[in-house]
Order: structure tokens, then sequence, then C-alpha cells
């Protein structure tokens, strides 16, 4: 994952991502390790891969026909 969109997101946004993609903890075990509930982390994480493959399409080059 891009850590150039990762520094663009909050801190608790990070946290969020940090645990759940790179720790590989469950949405439950997250949302208690920030003091959240389930639905606000699966919103962040909804968030992320949405500007991942936002960046993943701004950084392939257009096919000439």
């Amino acid at each position: 994952m891009e850590k150039k969109t990762l520094e663009q997101m909050s801190r608790f946004r990070q946290k969020v991502i940090r645990l759940v993609i790179f720790e590989k903890k469950s949405v439950y075990e997250t949302a208690i390790l920030c003091g959240c509930n389930a639905e606000k982390v699966k919103r962040v994480l909804k968030k992320w891969k949405m500007l991942s493959r936002l960046r993943e399409q701004e950084s392939l080059p257009v096919p000439k026909e």
C-alpha cells in the first residue's frame, strides 16, 4: 500500500489501517483497540480501498490507440 495515501489520512484512520491491513487484526478487534464501533472501522476501510484504487488508476499509463 502506498505510504503517501496513508499519510494524507487522519491519525485515527492511520491507526485503523495499520491494525487491519498491516497487523492483520479483525474489524472487531480493531474497533475495541480504537475505542469505536465496527461500522466506523468498515467505513474507514471502504475509504482506504477507494483511495488505493484511485491511486493505482492514476499511476497506470494511458494506452495509445
